[in-house]
């Protein structure tokens, strides 16, 4: 059966009533008793064989629906596994930490995630985490309605499986795993020292990651410039390349340079002692990384390097959806859309790269990806939506530059002029959070 309607009667008992060809269906023809699940609850229960119920629907006592939280008006999908019976999928949208920011115009911008909900069905419900209870395990949010397309509020069991756009504190990730098993993702955030010492250290991506260290002294800086001549320094954890300046060694002394209120920013410190109290100043220690530079291509003097945007779908396998291209404004460092960049599909119309080049350099960036993506899975996290960085050098050569993972904008493919590609990347994340909810 593909999916089913919800109703409930009185009764004084859990029962779950439905049709003889339907329990044929699923396999549960002599069942007297089962296991009824939604969410994280589970609730024993009386099963009740009825000509009259109709084949596309269950009926559950209201005991039983109160029990268990679950709201009627979804389409859901039914799973039998030995005696359980599951209603699913049930996905749970962590958006914020505070419920006064879910506000009903932001639930209606969400409504974009569920643009193929007849392809995914279940209980989607966006919550916020001060609404999350931990020792009941029950969560105050918004669940979908699919017949009116509006959400209504109420109380629902921790989901099956759940994505998260927010940080969580250790105590909140153990809380949810203990509850659902590692279900929920992005389970794990890691900055880009983390990514640098992980991929360094792994012989696939050889010659395929800038040399990087942190940041505590001065000297940190000029010992990259005596080894490259010039160098990058970003923030451990910043994002949309905000922050980023290059130093390099001149003949006139230190310059760097940096974008600031999309202005190019040029700043020139003669001496050594004097460039050393400026990176002191303005960048601290142990905030930022310091990195090997790269020799990136460029078109009308403008840095070019690509984003591949990977999820995984419905199967629980990586996908590589698109590979986008971002050129900074002329004498940009950055080609970030945050910092004046523009974005273009790879050998789409508007790509300053075009046939055999871009399709070839397009099939090199997507294999690229996959790799990153599968040594994400090697390193036992639960990732499943990922912004990859890459750039290309003028030998060709690919560089991992960074991994978004903490919920990727896929706000670069509306940048791109592609509005289908924009929907799907938002309702692929709901794909994924399916097959961890096991439909």
């Amino acid at each position: 059966m593909k999916t089913c309607k919800i109703k409930t009667s009185e009764s004084k008992k859990n029962t779950v009533e439905l049709h003889p060809d339907t329990a044929a269906a699923l396999g549960i023809a002599t069942f007297k008793k089962a296991v009824v699940k939604f969410g994280i609850l589970r609730h024993f229960a009386d099963v009740v064989l009825n000509g009259e119920v109709a084949e596309t629907e269950l009926i559950l006592s209201t005991k039983l629906a109160s029990n268990l939280h679950i709201p009627d008006f979804p389409d859901y999908e039914v799973k039998v596994s030995g005696n359980e019976i599951e209603f699913g999928p049930f996905i749970g949208m962590l958006m914020s930490s505070e419920d006064k920011r879910l506000t009903w115009s932001l639930l209606e911008r969400m409504k974009v995630y569920l643009s193929d909900y007849e392809n995914l069905h279940g209980a989607v419900v966006f919550f916020a985490l001060d609404k999350a209870d931990d020792v009941g395990r029950l969560i105050e949010g918004y669940c979908y309605r699919p017949d009116t397309k509006t959400f209504e509020k109420g109380i629902f069991p921790f989901p099956a499986s759940m994505y998260r756009s927010i940080g969580l504190s250790d105590r909140w990730k153990n809380c949810f795993l203990t509850a659902m098993g590692d279900r929920f993702f992005n389970s794990h955030y890691f900055s880009k020292w983390e990514m640098y010492q992980w991929y360094s250290a792994n012989p696939a991506f050889a010659g395929h990651v800038p040399f990087t260290n942190i940041l505590r002294t001065a000297d940190d800086v000029f010992e990259m410039l005596e080894r490259y001549g010039k160098a990058f320094i970003k923030p451990i954890s910043g994002l949309g390349g905000h922050g980023i300046t290059q130093a390099a060694a001149t003949e006139n002394g230190y310059e760097f340079k940096y974008r600031e209120k999309g202005e190019n920013i040029r700043a020139l410190k003669a001496a050594k002692e004097e460039a050393a109290e400026y990176i002191k100043i303005r960048f601290g220690s142990g905030r930022c990384l310091v990195q090997q530079p790269i020799d990136l291509i460029k078109v009308n003097d403008c840095v070019i390097d690509f984003r591949c945007i990977a999820q995984k779908n419905r199967f629980g396998k990586w996908v590589c959806m698109a590979v986008i291209g971002r050129y900074g404004k002329k004498g940009s460092i950055v080609s970030n859309i945050s910092s004046g960049g523009t974005a273009f599909i790879l050998g789409g119309p508007d790509s300053p790269l075009q046939g055999v080049q871009a399709t070839h350099l397009g099939r090199e960036i997507s294999v690229f990806a996959m790799k990153v993506c599968s040594a994400l899975d090697e390193y036992g996290l639960n990732i499943g939506t990922v912004g990859i960085d890459i750039g290309v050098d003028k030998n060709g050569g690919l560089w991992l530059i960074e991994i978004n993972n903490r919920d990727p904008d896929p706000t670069i493919a509306l940048d791109a002029n592609d509005r289908d590609l924009y929907l799907r990347l938002k309702t692929g994340i709901l794909a994924y959070a399916k097959f961890l909810a096991g439909f």
